[in-house]
């Protein structure tokens, strides 16, 4: 008798070991709540409080290293960033973290590029759509027309913008 009742101690119960029952999207979006990247902007640069340095022993000694600065951005690539993470929010939030990794990389490299077309006034729209089109190609396991559609209509508002800044320089001069 001594032995079933520390054999119900030892085997946990179902309840013990399932937590409560959660759907996978509940789950996804509390844990989605609970993280750093819950942020609805995804472009932009980190702050410095979140650029922590980075701690290292080296053979007894703390080293600290800050990380790389980061070029500040300027109005014209935050006005691309926009443009371009405009409607993406919920693709950014259900990709795996490697891929998103990839993803804000891609699209910090494509914003940079857009962004000097548009101080220079020269922007092309089939390099402007070649750019973003690769850029959302990296978005796994979506629609490739949906995709062709979103680059369309962001390089239509780039050109746009750059339109509109040329517009204005030239009231200037």
């Amino acid at each position: 008798m001594a032995d079933e009742s520390l054999e119900k101690k030892l085997v946990p119960t179902p309840e013990q070991i399932l937590p409560k029952e959660e759907s996978g999207l509940e789950a996804d979006e509390k844990a989605f709540e609970q993280s750093p990247e819950s942020k609805d902007v995804f472009l932009e640069q980190p702050t410095p409080e979140e650029q922590a340095p980075v701690s290292k022993v080296i053979e007894g000694q703390a080293v600290t290293a800050q990380a790389a600065p980061q070029a500040p951005t300027d109005e014209v690539t935050e006005e691309i960033e926009k443009i371009m993470e405009e409607g993406l929010g919920e693709f950014f939030t259900t990709m795996p973290p490697e891929a998103k990794v990839k993803f804000k990389k891609k699209g910090e490299e494509v914003a940079r590029e857009l962004s000097e077309m548009v101080r220079g006034f020269k922007v092309k729209f089939k390099r402007a759509l070649q750019l973003i089109r690769d850029w959302l190609l990296t978005i796994p396991g979506v629609n490739r027309f949906f995709l062709e559609q979103e680059a369309k209509i962001k390089v239509d508002l780039i050109i746009e913008l750059a339109e509109e800044r040329k517009a204005e320089h030239d009231k200037k001069t």
